[in-house]
């Protein structure tokens, strides 16, 4: 008598010399993506109560079905990028920025000195945080290199990726700006795409921005808030906080056989709602 064929008998028939699955027809299915966005009204309040039924979701320029749409309660993942110029400048900034999403998020935070050095992990540690804070206070002049918060920007989302960080955001508070011409651009943002994650940049006034700081949030989702100097940081902080723990998970099929795009776009129907939501994903 032959023995019966098991599961996992099947499954290992169905591996390819590469290691790929190739499963049958019958056995292929829609596939079900998440995209996190926020939105606020005309007087920049958070709007809570949107449905499904108030938005449009468009990937490669086709319409897909919305399966829902609900606060967002995944734990998030905070890549932090540190620019001072050794001032110690954000310190404050980022203590408020962490106390606010502490229990919500893991955090890693690099500083620019001029290179991103990374002085935590993703921790939801509180002592590890109080041990980085205390790395970020004033440390001398450092020599500004503006390509080095593009690398930066490239290395965090990399990480992420890597990570498959589920809910994740870079932000970056500069007092330094980018090289507004940089051969590293391109890179930094197909990484940021490829990561799902959103960008935030909040900057002193008189820095210039390039392709990274200043396109990168409208492509991924995130925010971007001028400040004129300390005293500009609380309100520009709290204004990016509720903006993360006000967001939305969205929910959407890509049709069987359908090979997803990294083009998307998120409209609504309600009048005086602004969506700040991503324009590029990753293709997968």
């Amino acid at each position: 008598m032959k023995p019966l064929l098991t599961v996992s008998t099947i499954v290992l028939a169905m591996v390819t010399a590469s290691g790929a699955i190739r499963l049958p027809a019958a056995m292929k299915a829609d596939v079900r993506r998440i995209v996190h966005f926020s939105a606020v009204d005309g007087k920049g309040a958070h709007v809570t109560d949107l449905t499904a039924a108030d938005l449009t979701v468009k990937e490669g320029g086709k319409d897909r079905a919305i399966n829902a749409v609900e606060p967002a309660t995944m734990p998030m993942q905070l890549s932090i990028l540190v620019d001072d110029g050794g001032t110690g400048g954000f310190l404050g900034a980022l203590s408020q920025l962490i106390q606010a999403t502490f229990g919500r998020a893991e955090f890693t935070i690099r500083v620019l000195s001029p290179q991103a050095i990374k002085v935590v992990d993703f921790t939801r540690d509180a002592d590890d945080l109080r041990a980085a804070l205390g790395r970020i206070g004033p440390r001398g002049r450092i020599q500004v290199d503006t390509e080095q918060i593009i690398a930066g920007v490239g290395d965090a989302a990399k990480e992420l990726r890597q990570l498959r960080a589920r809910r994740a955001s870079i932000i970056a508070l500069t007092a330094s700006g980018e090289k507004t011409q940089s051969d590293l651009a391109d890179e930094a943002l197909n990484a940021l795409k490829d990561s799902g994650a959103s960008l935030s940049v909040i900057y002193v006034t008189g820095v210039e921005l390039g392709r990274v700081l200043g396109d990168g949030p409208r492509h991924s989702g995130g925010m971007i808030e001028q400040v004129t100097g300390n005293t500009a940081l609380g309100p520009a902080i709290a204004k990016l906080t509720d903006n993360l723990r006000n967001q939305y998970a969205l929910t959407y099929t890509v049709p069987d056989g359908v090979k997803p795009s990294d083009r998307f776009a998120l409209s609504t129907t309600r009048r005086d709602v602004k969506l700040l939501a991503p324009t590029r994903i990753p293709a997968r």
